[in-house]
């Protein structure tokens, strides 16, 4: 389910359900166009969601302070809320108190609402390493708190690696995964890291039969940013590929 701005949602919602997605993503930020009766119309669930959190005081709070209600809206609504964590090199163990913290005031709002919320890895951020976000969950240690696994962060900051341990062990806490075509070894979203799927060389079957083979029963997502030109015809690809691969999976 991707999510594709700056279409206006209403629009988009409309097209993902032509091509047969079965949920869109979509940013939490105010004034970013959250229309739940837009996709409550066009019959395409929420089924991802973003919000920005900060752990340097210096730089304000932790999260906006409308955060908490927008999160209460997304009740009876099968919503991952994706946080994306800023405001200190990445790793630094000063913003740890406040992460702690944060997370587990939206984890108690998040589980009053009946959703989860997933710690997202991205390159440069705070939380940018799989296993320093997996060291924050366990401290958070909250039943709604748990990790995202995005394929083209893991190929930036950690694609000399094999996820495959990592996910195995922390099965229980993988509350979202997001996919795209991608090229192993490409530096920037728009040399290879972020492509169709059926582009790049990373082995995206095998990562789908690891989570098979883990149980994982959370949301998949198709990563679309920086991808060029018609939206149409690269999601029409993506869904003929996604598609194949299930019949060949006997999905």
């Amino acid at each position: 389910m991707p999510g594709l701005k700056p279409r206006p949602l209403a629009e988009q919602a409309k097209l993902l359900r032509e091509l047969g997605f079965d949920g869109i993503g979509w940013s939490l930020k105010p004034g970013d166009g959250l229309d739940l009766k837009a996709l409550d119309d066009a019959g395409l669930p929420l089924r991802m969601a973003w919000a920005m959190m900060n752990v340097n005081p210096a730089k304000g709070p932790a999260y906006n302070s409308a955060l908490p209600e927008t999160i209460r809206k997304l009740k009876g609504r099968p919503v991952t809320v994706c946080v994306l964590i800023m405001g200190l090199k990445s790793g630094d163990p000063q913003g740890m108190e406040t992460a702690v913290k944060a997370l587990r005031e939206l984890g108690d709002i998040a589980a009053a609402a009946g959703v989860r919320i997933s710690i997202y890895h991205h390159d440069g951020f705070w939380a940018e390493r799989i296993p320093f976000i997996l060291e924050v969950a366990k401290k958070v240690n909250h039943p709604q708190v748990g990790f995202n696994f995005n394929v083209q962060h893991w190929l930036k900051a950690e694609g000399d690696k094999d996820y495959r341990p990592l996910l195995r062990e922390n099965a229980a806490k993988l509350f979202c995964v997001a996919i795209n075509g991608a090229t192993i070894g490409a530096k920037t979203w728009t040399t290879g890291l972020i492509r169709p799927l059926d582009e790049g060389d990373f082995d995206n079957r095998r990562l789908l039969a690891t989570l098979r083979e883990i149980g994982y029963s959370g949301p998949v997502g198709l990563m679309c940013f920086s991808i060029p030109g018609d939206a149409r015809g690269h999601l029409t690809r993506s869904m003929k590929t996604w598609k194949n691969w299930r019949e060949a999976a006997g999905k």
